[in-house]
């Protein structure tokens, strides 16, 4: 067996950076990973625009004592035309403003006589109310650069640059075979002993840690069943398993693999929940991930040898499962040799305060959902007292980096 920082360190050094790409709409593009760089395709602004709602005046006519209104500017009018000194028009935020050696007059700073149709100006302290075109970014500038996450900020800034479509890196095609006897309806299609939970687990979290499912799959501890699910699809770049892979006489997804020349890379982690997880390189060069049968510890397992799999298939922190630092609020007894995964609680009326579920029981589905997150303990570590400033992961707090 190896330490769970070793396990993670296999898995960073033996995936590798995907150079697989594909061109997508850039309003499809929130959460994918860039592959090229973006130049913008115009100024933006693309013309010089009101950032006021006032009058547009050539600027040595600043201290007239009356402006003729000539006309008014809107936002979205494509084309303004010029007009001669000693003439004004309304201008609303967003205006487009016409010709050169132009200022806003904010509308607070004249009034308009009607019984003349011209304005009158109060106040002639000039300031710069015009938004320059090209003054947030211009025509050919780099803003957005190869391998960065498209967050809503930089789909927006995209559109605004006037581009259409994107490069990005492939999503990683995931394979996923849930196994187990109990999971599968009888001949006399009776409902199975144990609804497959895993299955929601698996499709779900692939999805939103930023993998594609292709297939998914229930399969019988049988080897036949097995390898006759695995033999439908090819082009995956990892096959992920729960079940079967513990030392039990019908653990059997290791052993059809190895029939199909798996090179074990790991099968046995110093972790709890998850001991038996494994992982390896398949035949075909794609990635095998296999998962304890137990909900939690699937659950658990996935969260953390998953992320490391995509964020070293994409080249960086896809998925960020940075701490928050917490006080305990119950005692902690010392640890064992073991990284423990402990199912935490923060307390209701004091959320800089959490404790610990006294039941761990890695099958506890009802404890897994009331749960806001993990505390990870390193083996051998000291016991715990109250009020213990301690790092823990939330869950809520998982790929929330879209923002």
């Amino acid at each position: 067996m190896i330490s769970f920082k070793e396990s993670l360190k296999i898995i960073e050094n033996n995936v590798f950076i995907s150079q697989k790409s594909e061109s997508i709409s850039v309003d499809q593009s929130l959460g994918r990973v860039l592959s090229s760089d973006l130049f913008s395709k115009s100024d933006y602004p693309r013309e010089n625009l009101s950032a006021m709602d006032g009058a547009v005046i050539f600027k040595k006519d600043i201290h007239l004592l009356n402006i003729k209104i000539v006309g008014e500017i809107k936002a979205g009018d494509r084309f303004s035309k010029d007009f001669k000194n000693g003439e004004a028009r309304l201008i609303y935020t967003g205006g487009p403003v016409p010709g050169k050696d132009k200022v806003i007059i904010p509308k607070e700073n004249f009034e308009i006589c009607k019984s003349n149709n011209s304005i009158k100006i109060i106040n002639n302290n000039i300031k710069n109310y015009i938004r320059k075109k090209g003054s947030d970014f211009k025509i050919n500038q780099l803003c957005l650069k190869k391998n960065m996450k498209m967050n809503i900020r930089a789909v927006c800034l995209a559109k605004a640059m006037n581009i259409k479509k994107v490069k990005v890196k492939k999503k990683p095609n995931v394979l996923i075979i849930v196994t187990g006897d109990e999971l599968i309806k009888n001949k006399s299609n009776k409902d199975p002993l144990v609804i497959s939970t895993n299955k929601i687990f698996l499709e779900k979290i692939v999805h939103n840690f930023g993998g594609k499912v292709i297939g998914i799959h229930e399969s019988k501890d049988d080897k036949k069943d097995l390898n006759s699910l695995i033999s439908k699809y090819d082009g995956y770049d990892i096959l992920i398993t729960s079940g079967g892979v513990s030392k039990g006489k019908y653990d059997l997804v290791k052993s059809v693999l190895k029939e199909n020349n798996f090179n074990i890379l790991f099968d046995r982690v110093l972790i709890k929940p998850g001991k038996p997880t494994t992982f390896g390189v398949l035949s075909n060069k794609s990635f095998f991930l296999g998962l304890p049968g137990n909900p939690v510890s699937c659950f658990t397992s996935l969260i953390f040898f998953f992320s490391k799999f995509i964020n070293s298939f994409y080249g960086q922190e896809f998925i960020s499962l940075k701490s928050n630092q917490l006080s305990l609020k119950n005692q902690i007894s010392k640890n064992n040799h073991l990284t423990n995964f402990l199912r935490i609680k923060i307390e209701k009326n004091k959320p800089n305060f959490f404790r610990v579920f006294s039941k761990q029981d890695s099958s506890q589905l009802k404890i897994l959902n009331e749960s806001d997150g993990l505390l990870i303990r390193k083996p051998y570590e000291k016991e715990l007292l109250p009020g213990t400033k301690c790092k823990v992961l939330l869950f809520k707090e998982l790929n929330r980096n879209q923002i």
